[in-house]
């Protein structure tokens, strides 16, 4: 826990460390580019974050009985990198880029959705297939039914 003021205190010099380290291989003025295009990336990305996450919410709660964790908390990770990218400075970048690339894929937790409601059966790897058939020969003359 000791750590975290020290990190929060080295993370801005990180940042500044970085930029004035890119700015000497590919000049200021594409630096300063890139950090203005990544800022508004970031802005564009929160902005349209409402509407996105309205429809990946949507999304998950038809996907059926259960739902993952992992795909509730996509619109929350995307708006974190949203925020990073907001931020100015090439290592916010880099860890905005790894947040939307990497699968961060823990445990397989289920959650259960209201529409599954209480007496819903769970959807397991069952082998029975619920339905009704009727059997048609293609011998039997058109005009007389077998049932």
């Amino acid at each position: 826990m000791r750590a975290l003021p020290l990190l929060l205190l080295i993370y801005p010099f990180a940042e500044i460390a970085a930029l004035v380290a890119l700015a000497d291989h590919i000049g200021g003025l594409a630096v300063f580019l890139l950090v203005l295009l990544s800022s508004l990336l970031g802005l564009w990305m929160l902005r349209n974050q409402k509407l996105g996450a309205l429809l990946t919410l949507g999304s998950v709660m038809r996907q059926g009985d259960k739902v993952s964790l992992y795909s509730l908390l996509w619109p929350l990770r995307y708006a974190l990198a949203g925020l990073l990218f907001l931020l100015p400075g090439l290592l916010s970048d880099i860890a905005a880029i790894l947040l939307l690339l990497l699968p961060l894929k823990g445990p397989d937790i289920q959650l259960r959705t209201p529409s599954a409601g209480p007496s819903a059966a769970p959807a397991g790897n069952s082998d029975i297939i619920e339905g009704e058939y009727s059997r048609v020969d293609e011998q039997t003359p058109p005009g007389r039914r077998i049932q």
